[in-house]
């Protein structure tokens, strides 16, 4: 018989009788850059690693998400990155547990979203052998895979290497150009035991800013010759831009410029402000193209873009020329750009200050004397539509008083006047890029997000998981369709699991609508797009988040949106759209 004294339980506790290895070394560096989440899946190579985040967990520190796919896991990592500036992290396991991963890390390379994302790999000593899920350079090689959707990629081969790796790893996507890092770990080397201490306790967190003063001086000298002429100067802005709205609107104000943005460049810039005139090139606006093309614009600066197809309405040659000075932080994507008169590369927020700074000299000597063209004062602020701004039938935002069905810049207005400004605003990749490129125009546009580049199914689903963790008691909105919620709507149960008051807006057009209405426009064959009638609203309620179908306009002005946003768990709107109705989808 064996007494209560013979086997404590505090000779249990794994501290106490596990010795840290080299997963508590990865946690140590998160902590150290203030990242709090996981996302992603464990799996018996990588369970070591899992283990270290359940015991970090225990101590307040970093803890695993736990997703329902690893494609979800990279989209929530993505979104968390976009929302603290800092890196998102997932993990994976060997086999299609790494594999999944390339979808999220293809857009988050394109985006220039720093990710870490760490995938287990066989035991060493098992290379070739055909173990389970192997994922070895002798069989499927996951790190060949993930080579052009990273900005570092490497197999881990030794423990001495994991430490030196990692800090490479976490160096390389915080510093220009930007986006995911990929370390390939052995399952065996997860598990060795770990240096007593970190190796790299200052791992570079910031990248210096830099500035190429020689290109400005001659950027300066030319603005000034140009607007001593009397002709003008647009400022073209593209989603790189993030962090430099302040110097952006200052610059503008002071050279009287007129303001166009890309697609995701429309973050960066209020829609409010007189100078801005819309987006140019796909779903934009026809005043963005006025401010482009005009013959008095002698040169037009565009900053944080790639040039491509959506951004410059399929390469339009009447906007690609001498007039161009092209300014970005990476010189990548100065190939898009051989037709300009210069190129500029530099920390952009640093670039743009910089020329601030030599213009505002300027017209304190009196050369430089510009005016608004129009005021800054509050009447400027217009319910859902920028006075400014072309958008077209500009009366659509209201809600009719019939039975028809919603249309999406009702939902829209609705969402304008419903939720607060600190709202977040995540776009899902179908109808709704071209119906919110066109006609949302939030009053703080930071808020507003979305992925162009590669344009990836459900990235908003998962984002707004990210984004939610990242912005607690915030209210946070995903606009998705039924084809993207058909691909990765099992990530709501994520929201479930974590709390999340999400709100879910689904266009149910009962098809792949957007693909549908470009082959209209464009193809020759009739193609099949249909979806079968799904009642997203009871999956909702099955999955255990609140769910609702809207047909009309009276089943809009039945909801209590504040309610929604306060309630502890998800809701899903399911709103049933007219088919038919054709979504902005061209080039302006």
């Amino acid at each position: 018989m064996i007494s209560q004294a013979s086997s404590p339980i505090t000779l249990t506790e794994p501290e106490q009788i596990q010795p840290r290895n080299m997963s508590d070394l990865i946690v140590d560096y998160l902590e150290q850059l203030g990242v709090e989440y996981v996302f992603g899946i464990p799996g018996g190579h990588n369970s070591a690693f899992y283990e270290a985040l359940a015991r970090s967990e225990r101590r307040g520190g970093v803890r695993a998400v736990l997703t329902c796919h690893e494609t979800g896991a990279a989209f929530m990592a993505d979104g968390y990155a976009r929302e603290t500036g800092k890196i998102g992290v997932c993990c994976g396991t060997t086999g299609p547990g790494s594999t999944n991963f390339i979808t999220g890390l293809a857009s988050a390379y394109a985006e220039g979203i720093p990710l870490l994302v760490i995938t287990a790999q066989t035991a060493l000593p098992n290379f070739s052998w055909s173990a389970f899920q192997e994922s070895s350079p002798d069989t499927i090689d996951t790190v060949a895979m993930f080579k052009h959707c990273t900005r570092y990629n490497s197999l881990v081969t030794h423990p001495n290497q994991l430490e030196r790796k990692l800090a490479a790893a976490l160096t390389t996507v915080l510093h220009s150009p930007f986006g995911p890092a990929h370390l390939s770990i052995p399952v065996n080397i997860f598990r060795v035991e770990s240096p007593s201490s970190l190796a790299y306790p200052q791992v570079a967190t910031q990248a210096a800013a830099l500035v190429d003063l020689k290109a400005l001086d001659e950027l300066d000298s030319t603005i000034n010759n140009i607007l001593d002429q009397g002709q003008t100067i647009a400022i073209w802005v593209g989603q790189d831009c993030r962090k430099a709205t302040p110097e952006i609107m200052a610059l503008a104000e002071l050279i009287n410029a007129s303001i166009v943005t890309t697609q995701g460049g429309k973050t960066c810039v209020n829609p409010y402000h007189p100078l801005v005139k819309g987006v140019f090139g796909f779903a934009g606006h026809q005043t963005a193209r006025q401010a482009l093309t005009d013959d008095s614009v002698a040169l037009i600066l565009a900053a944080g873009m790639n040039l491509g197809q959506w951004e410059t309405s399929a390469w339009d040659q009447k906007l690609l020329t001498k007039k161009i000075v092209h300014i970005h932080h990476a010189r990548d994507y100065f190939k898009s750009s051989p037709m300009a008169s210069l190129h500029i590369q530099g920390t952009i927020k640093t670039t743009l200050a910089e020329l601030l700074k030599r213009l505002q000299k300027t017209r304190q000597r009196g050369q430089l004397k510009p005016e608004l063209s129009a005021s800054l004062s509050p009447e400027f602020y217009q319910p859902y539509q920028p006075a400014h701004i072309t958008v077209k039938e500009p009366d659509s935002y209201r809600l009719s008083e019939d039975n028809s069905p919603v249309k999406p810049q009702q939902l829209i207005g609705e969402l304008l006047q419903h939720f607060p400004p600190e709202t977040r605003y995540l776009v899902d990749v179908g109808n709704w890029l071209a119906w919110t490129i066109h006609y949302f125009f939030p009053p703080r546009p930071e808020n507003f997000r979305l992925a162009v580049a590669t344009a990836p199914m459900g990235w908003g689903i998962g984002s707004a998981i990210g984004t939610a963790m990242g912005a607690k008691n915030t209210p946070v909105v995903c606009l998705t369709g039924d084809g993207c919620f058909l691909m990765h709507g099992n990530e709501l149960a994520v929201a479930v699991a974590e709390k999340l008051p999400i709100i879910f807006i689904i266009l149910n057009d009962q098809s792949f609508g957007m693909v549908k209405h470009r082959h209209l426009q464009t193809g020759v064959e009739p193609l099949e797009f249909a979806l079968p009638s799904v009642d997203f609203s009871q999956i909702a309620r099955g999955m255990g988040a609140n769910g609702y179908i809207i047909r009309n306009s009276q089943d809009l002005q039945e909801l209590d949106y504040e309610a929604i946003y306060r309630d502890g768990k998800p809701t899903v709107l399911d709103v049933r759209i007219d088919s038919e109705y054709v979504p902005p989808i061209g080039m302006f």
